[in-house]
């Protein structure tokens, strides 16, 4: 998080008044000659002065930053963490923060602090998205002015496709094909089990996790083998996107969470790349990503 070099000033109605009277004073002093004009001129440019210097330090002590659940949803709402740090002296207040179209309000924040406040916040749309334009604001001292400093984030944000329950499709799952097992069988010897279970009667040699049975001195077999593993279930994303793209898309990730939401194996075929079914939150945010930027 870095802050712009353009940044505002609003004008308040009551600093609008003091300037006026600020005005007044001056050209009573200058016409009259009178000393008490002259000195009340000069407390009033005075203390104005002192609330520009003084309200500019404030600010310019804040630092902001965000931060962001693992698990982002197109139009669900989550909720966004906004912090702010103070890297001043002095304590700040009256900080506000916009993002987007919502606020949070940090009254006051001492030297050295980090405070962090949850916003609620939800993205348009899947994919790498923005999450629009982030502002600091504070309207201390004397609230006669406003300061806004606008705030560069950097950084990408993945939403997932929005969770939707689709039609209970047959067609929309692959099950033990040949083709799902000759892919599998690749895949498996690539890469490590998302978990293990006992070794049931049956197992082929290649589903043991020798790694585990190791471990524990009892033979454990890959979990996301569908060889004794009931539930296991593998999305066909491209039948399933035939009939409408981003629907299909809200079906997989609806389908997705309720799997391993209630500890059921899942997994995804895209063409002929598969990710083998898992129970692990891993392979959930991998197939969740690769639903949201699927062109």
């Amino acid at each position: 998080m870095k802050t712009k070099a353009v940044r505002t000033i609003a004008v308040h109605k009551s600093g609008m008044i003091y300037i006026v009277v600020s005005i007044v004073m001056g050209l009573l002093a200058i016409n009259g000659g009178n000393n008490f004009h002259y000195l009340a001129a000069a407390v009033i440019l005075g203390y104005m002065l002192a609330s520009g210097v003084a309200g500019r330090g404030n600010i310019r002590a804040a630092e902001v930053s965000l931060s962001f659940p693992d698990e982002i949803y197109a139009r669900v709402p989550f909720m966004l963490g906004v912090k702010v740090h103070n890297r001043g002296r002095a304590p700040i207040f009256l900080i506000d923060v916009r993002v987007g179209d919502s606020r949070v309000f940090f009254p006051v924040v001492q030297p050295g602090e980090t405070l962090a406040k949850p916003l609620a916040f939800r993205l348009a749309g899947r994919g790498v998205q923005n999450v629009g334009d982030i502002e600091l604001s504070s309207a201390y001292p004397f609230d006669f002015f406003t300061r806004y400093w606008p705030v560069s984030f950097r950084g990408q944000v993945i939403a997932f496709p929005e969770p939707i329950a689709g039609e209970n499709r047959a067609d929309a799952w692959v099950s033990s094909s040949d083709e799902y097992a000759a892919v599998r069988e690749k895949t498996d010897a690539e890469r490590d089990a998302a978990g293990v279970r006992p070794y049931a009667e049956g197992d082929s040699m290649r589903v043991i996790h020798w790694k585990s049975t190791a471990r524990t001195g009892r033979l454990k077999s890959r979990m996301y083998d569908d060889s004794g593993e009931t539930g296991t279930r593998v999305i066909d994303l491209d039948t399933l996107v035939a009939s409408g793209k981003e629907r299909g898309l809200s079906a997989a990730s609806h389908e997705i969470s309720r799997a391993i939401k209630s500890g059921v194996p899942i997994g995804l075929k895209d063409g002929d790349a598969v990710w083998p079914p898992s129970g692990a939150r891993s392979d959930k945010l991998f197939m969740l990503t690769n639903l949201a930027l699927y062109e």
